[in-house]
């Protein structure tokens, strides 16, 4: 996906990156992708759900 210019960038699919990233324990790396898929939707509601689990990752990261 990462080659395919149409899907660069998307929100949904830096959405799903992070969900695999938390799955797999990567609380900042999952952060990280939830702030740029809040970036790039031009939904407000999407945004505020991004951001939303962004901060409710970033409460588990660890120090």
């Amino acid at each position: 996906m990462d080659g395919d210019e149409r899907m660069a960038g998307h929100h949904r699919v830096l959405a799903v990156r992070a969900h695999l990233l938390e799955k797999t324990g990567d609380t900042a790396g999952a952060y990280e992708h939830l702030r740029r898929a809040a970036k790039f939707t031009a939904s407000i509601a999407a945004r505020r759900y991004l951001e939303s689990r962004a901060g409710r990752v970033a409460a588990r990261r660890p120090d």
